[in-house]
């Protein structure tokens, strides 16, 4: 096999036999690996040594020799004599399967290596490409090693990741490798108690893993960051073996973010290197809207995640000096950075080596490539001094300790639900935004260091900072379409913009002459429009006292003819009364009757009534 290729084909072929559900633990799964090595080597002894270094030549796997020597005990064709192992191949059942399954994956992989390797070639003329440095970047990439990596090709590899995105064979072939990286943390790591974990373990998280929490960084590193939140409460479902902290360096770190996000609020310079920034002052009007999202990101630490600051603070103190792994000699910020939190780590286990992350009681969860490099130099370091073939990080990535979480509670062999960080494509877009908001750091700078010096003009460093804004920094804002535009920052394409910026500026300067022009027709409009209006009104007001004059003379002549109607009533009833009288006078006077007393009790009567009226 090749070396190279076998990795990857080793990875996918274990994925492969953990799908067809025949094996429980690492034991049995990595027993079809020494039975392969023992036919195609024809074997015939072996101690647990040799077979360690014999399954890391053709498969890449660096197995613990302690696990190699428990596999090989419970083998039915092998006994054992003086730590050597016998082999009896007449009980050896032959299975071709293992083979087959080598054969088709390092197929694939082959296949994909090359096409790599192509589209490596097609975007570095004039470069010398070795099929072996694209390789070993690829392995780094799929199985999160960046001990493998040569760290030249990463970025293409992703942008080939992406380019393929909608490919679903090219996918499910990387995605393979990488579920079955996964499980060969069983393997490496001799996790075979699985199911829940033995002794109390506190993470600490750092700053970009608690933003990416509560969804700063985008939706991809938000699911991400809840899958290893979600692997943390499976842990604690039946005691709360987990915990979660925060170091007091990093709320210091956090807090000067959320200043700086007053900073730009206010009209400060905005901070290309962080994406969050974005996600922080969007929305925000004023400093108290920054203050008021601090406290509510506080808040979900707390309430909504259990995240706490932790309560030791004097790591410095007399006490811990035995423990301190801090130097003077570190000139660089970030070797300083990182030996301070191993350090802290260092201090809160008190010194004590284990050989398990899960067992090591103390561990800081991190994506910061320097905080990871420095752990790695520490443990490598106590590799040495200790003669161990493993021991327990200082500081690991997020996805890998939510893998090892993942397979620590019985989620290995014989389990199709992976985390999401197994998708490649998740992984290729993390990759490209981490590298986009790098150089558009860079460039910035670089363009800022220029104007001052004068080589470029105001205009131009304008022109080149709205590109810069343009760029997408959240991987989710990265597709197959755009990817080659965005990952441009060549001085061509920035100087393209510039002049797409002065046309645009000409042409907007234009439209706004003729908006100008255009504003001043309305203008004159709406200006005889408010006097016509004017008008209107006068016209209409006009009329409406010419209407209550009117009315008024109405209201003047209704009153007279009542009145006269009035006067007339009273007038002729009086007649009526006259005549009446002097009726009943004359019949008094001639017939002596009392016709005129009921005359006059009429003529009261009716009176009454009128008067009723």
């Amino acid at each position: 096999m090749n070396s190279t290729v076998s990795i990857l084909a080793s990875f996918a072929t274990l994925k492969e036999l953990n799908d067809s559900k025949k094996y429980i633990n690492s034991y049995q799964i990595l027993s079809e690996f020494i039975i392969y090595v023992i036919n195609e080597q024809k074997i015939v002894s072996f101690s647990a040594a040799e077979m360690k270094q014999k399954i890391s030549d053709v498969f890449g796997f660096n197995i613990p020799e302690a696990v190699v020597k428990t596999t090989s005990k419970h083998l039915p064709f092998i006994t054992s004599e003086n730590s050597v192992f016998i082999v009896n191949k007449a009980l050896i059942k032959t299975d071709k399967s293992l083979s087959s399954m080598l054969f088709s994956a390092e197929s694939k992989s082959s296949k994909i290596i090359r096409e790599i390797t192509n589209f490596v070639v097609q975007k570095c003329p004039g470069k010398e490409v070795k099929t072996e440095d694209v390789t070993k970047d690829l392995i780094a990439f799929l199985i999160d090693d960046p001990k493998k990596s040569c760290a030249d090709y990463t970025d293409l590899i992703s942008e080939y990741i992406l380019l393929h995105e909608s490919d679903a064979e090219t996918q499910n072939n990387l995605d393979s490798i990488r579920e079955g990286s996964i499980l060969y943390i069983g393997l490496n790591y001799n996790i075979n108690e699985t199911g829940s974990l033995q002794k109390p373990l506190t993470l600490y998280l750092d700053t970009e893993i608690l933003f990416s929490l509560v969804g700063y960084n985008g939706k991809i590193y938000e699911t991400l960051a809840k899958d290893f939140y979600t692997q943390v409460c499976n842990a604690n479902t039946k005691d709360k073996k987990i915990s979660l902290r925060y170091f007091t360096d990093v709320k210091e770190e956090i807090d000067d973010f959320f200043k700086s996000a007053e900073i730009i609020v206010d009209g400060g310079t905005y901070h290309f290197d962080k994406p969050a920034m974005k996600s922080i002052v969007n929305g925000c009007s004023s400093t108290s809207d920054v203050i008021v999202k601090k406290s509510d990101f506080y808040h979900l630490l707390r309430y909504s995640f259990g995240i706490i600051e932790e309560d030791e603070k004097d790591y410095y103190s007399e006490k811990n000096h035995a423990y301190n792994l801090e130097s003077l000699e570190y000139a660089d910020p970030q070797e300083q950075e990182g030996w301070k939190f191993i350090s802290y780590i260092n201090i809160l286990r008190r010194g004590k080596i284990t050989h398990d992350n899960t067992d090591s009681e103390y561990l800081l969860v991190t994506n910061t490539g320097h905080i990871l490099r420095t752990s790695q130099i520490q443990s490598e370091k106590l590799k040495v001094e200790h003669n161990l073939e493993h021991i327990s990080d200082f500081a690991v990535s997020l996805d890998r300790i939510t893998n090892i979480l993942w397979y620590k509670l019985g989620n290995g062999f014989g389990s199709k639900e992976y985390p999401n960080n197994v998708k490649s494509i998740l992984k290729a877009k993390m990759v490209l935004a981490s590298s986009i908001s790098h150089n558009v750091v860079n460039v910035y700078n670089e363009a800022n260091e220029q104007y001052k010096c004068g080589k470029i003009s105001q205009e131009q460093l304008a022109a080149r900072i709205l590109n810069l804004r343009q760029k997408p920094v959240m991987p989710e804002e990265l597709t197959d379409e755009s990817i080659e535009e965005s990952m441009d920052f060549s001085l061509e394409y920035l100087c393209r913009f510039e002049e797409e910026v002065n046309a645009n500026r000409t042409a907007l300067q234009e439209k706004d002459k003729k908006l100008a022009q255009k504003e001043t027709i309305i203008q004159t409009q709406l200006e005889e429009k408010k006097i016509l209006e004017q008008d209107k009104k006068s016209l209409q007001l006009e009329l409406a006292q010419y209407h209550e004059k009117e009315r008024k003379e109405k209201e003047k002549k209704d009153k007279i003819k009542r009145k006269v109607k009035f006067i007339w009533s009273i007038c002729w009833k009086l007649f009526v009364i006259i005549i009446l009288t002097v009726i009943a006078v004359i019949l008094e006077n001639k017939f002596d009757s009392n016709i005129p007393l009921y005359v006059c009790a009429a003529i009261d009567n009716w009176l009454l009534q009128f008067g009723s009226r």
